[in-house]
């Protein structure tokens, strides 16, 4: 029996050359949130919220004779979500916690699209509320790692940068207008982090010593 709407393959060309003009897919493990200060704790956070711009919920409308409309709320500018975190033998968790309480219980973070030094796309999360769960021991727990799981509540307002096209990095397209900024800052920051971090690890350290005499 014949078709009555057969596949051609012409067809599939066509849509083979439309989904190169949108890019590759993005998986779901490239994705980095930095936050400004710890940027080296980057590499201990296992999964975030990727920011979104959105609406609030739309306002219902009521109109004599039954009619419901309906009006777009505002933009949104207040977001929630969950990260997790990994636990590390020297505690970087608890590091980091005081960290967040000693700034008042907020920070700001960038999220990327790909890696620091190679991504397509970033965003600015202000006012970060970031709070800690108690992690759990688990005696059969025996070759899972112990994460941290962290609320978290932040600003955000749209996107902070783009870069590159269909999924790819050029290295020439890393200075469009807009971005540098940013670049020099990462850069900046990235080369200090280690120093910042053991400096506030001993700090922590000597904190916890005292205590004990």
């Amino acid at each position: 029996m014949r078709q009555v709407n057969p596949i051609l393959l012409n067809q599939l060309r066509a849509d083979y050359l439309a989904i190169k003009q949108l890019g590759s897919p993005l998986l779901a493990c490239q994705g980095m949130l930095v936050p400004r200060g710890m940027e080296d704790y980057r590499l201990l956070i296992k999964s975030c919220p990727r920011p979104i711009v959105s609406n609030e919920d739309p306002a219902e409308v009521q109109y004599p004779g039954g009619f419901t409309g309906i009006v777009a709320g505002v933009p949104k500018t207040h977001y929630t979500g969950n990260l997790q975190m990994l636990v590390t033998e020297a505690g970087h968790d608890q590091i980091f916690a005081d960290y967040i309480v000693a700034n008042g219980g907020m920070i700001d973070c960038d999220y990327y699209d790909g890696r620091v030094d190679s991504f397509t796309r970033a965003y600015f999360l202000e006012n970060c509320a970031i709070r800690f769960e108690m992690a759990e021991y688990d005696s059969d727990s025996r070759s899972q790692n112990m994460t941290v799981s962290c609320p978290i509540d932040f600003n955000f307002f749209g996107n902070f940068a783009n870069i590159g096209s269909n999924g790819t990095i050029l290295p020439g397209l890393r200075q469009i207008e807009g971005t540098q900024e940013l670049i020099s800052r990462v850069q900046t920051v990235i080369d200090t982090a280690l120093s910042a971090t053991t400096s506030l690890q001993s700090s922590v350290t000597r904190q916890l010593g005292s205590l004990f005499g």
